[in-house]
């Protein structure tokens, strides 16, 4: 191999990143810049806005801008899709790194809490399943 090879197929690598994750669910299907533009944060540290919902799951884009503070949801089953940032998911007593195109499902019952590690804030598809109606965050306090 030429000297100059590993350079170029660097460069080619680097011109083939993925693309960020595309989402086309209700008001996501003008484009996840739109929908965050109309749903910034004030001073929360974590915003759910709900997009969808069937008979059997509810959808919501979730932001944080730090952390979550240890929980279980009691009643639901929850998975993850992270569309951008990354940071670190604790489920459990396992830490799972998650980075923008990362999916994780959380297990109704198991505590969990999501620590953003990057500048901006980090953005989640988040589905509950069933249907989420009322708050189901109950503290892990055995994690505080």
């Amino acid at each position: 191999m030429r000297r100059g090879a590993p350079l170029l197929i660097v460069a080619l690598l680097a011109g083939c990143a993925a693309r960020p994750p595309m989402v086309a669910i209700g008001p996501l299907g003008d484009g996840l810049d739109a929908f965050l533009a109309a749903h910034v944060p004030g001073d929360e540290n974590i915003r759910a806005d709900p997009v969808a919902r069937t008979e059997t799951a509810s959808y919501h884009v979730v932001q944080v801008r730090d952390r979550e503070r240890p929980h279980r949801h009691a009643t639901h089953d929850l998975t993850v899709l992270v569309l951008r940032g990354h940071g670190t998911l604790v489920l459990g007593r396992q830490r799972i790194p998650l980075r923008a195109g990362d999916a994780v499902l959380v297990a109704r019952g198991t505590p969990h809490w999501f620590v953003n590690e990057g500048r901006g804030r980090a953005v989640a598809l988040a589905v509950f399943t069933p249907p989420l109606d009322a708050p189901d965050n109950v503290p892990a306090a055995e994690f505080d």
